[in-house]
């Protein structure tokens, strides 16, 4: 893997964990509990804990569950940017990718559901899902934008004007460059 490979991974990657980390604490301070959910996670993960009500947030647990979270993420992203590399060579391999985050969703949901169902007890369902499609759409924006002529070679701009409408965008504008760059508009 080249280097510039490794190095978009790496960035993908943290701007997802940062998006899923942004998003659990702005849901823990509106509950008055900040940290929560790396700390319940870090302790169900790290030690076992079985009972989500006997939880103490300490800041080794948020690290170490932090530091598991980026990790993650990090891995993800380098198999993305591989990926995307390889598209760039044979766009054909863009549904691969689109596969592989589909994947992702499935598994991050079924990770906890096997290792920790409790969680669901006092984690919703819903904000799981929300915050890996967050992440999954902003490392999406970050990768296209380094990738727009793969992009460009399976998604002829009719079929980005038709599916990603932008009203009163001009014909030529692609849905890449205009979701990233600003667009001044009449």
């Amino acid at each position: 893997m080249h280097k510039q490979t490794i190095v978009e991974g790496v960035i993908g990657g943290t701007i997802g964990a940062v998006a899923v980390a942004v998003w659990f604490l702005c849901i823990d301070v509106s509950m008055g509990q900040p940290f929560r959910t790396p700390a319940l996670l870090g302790a169900t993960f790290f030690e076992g804990l079985r009972d989500p009500a006997a939880l103490h947030t300490s800041a080794r647990l948020v690290l170490e569950y932090t530091v598991l979270h980026w990790v993650a993420f990090v891995a993800f992203g380098l198999v993305t940017a591989g990926l995307l590399a390889a598209a760039d060579r044979d766009p054909r391999l863009l549904f691969v990718v689109f596969m592989l985050f589909c994947c992702f969703e499935v598994f991050a949901l079924g990770l906890i559901s096997v290792l920790a169902e409790r969680l669901f007890e006092v984690l919703a369902w819903w904000t799981l899902i929300l915050a890996n499609l967050l992440a999954e759409v902003m490392m999406l924006g970050f990768f296209s934008r380094r990738h727009r002529s793969t992009w460009r070679a399976r998604c002829p701009a009719d079929v980005e004007r038709t599916f990603f409408s932008i009203p009163n965008a001009p014909a030529s504008d692609s849905f890449p460059d205009f979701f990233f760059e600003t667009w001044n508009g009449p």
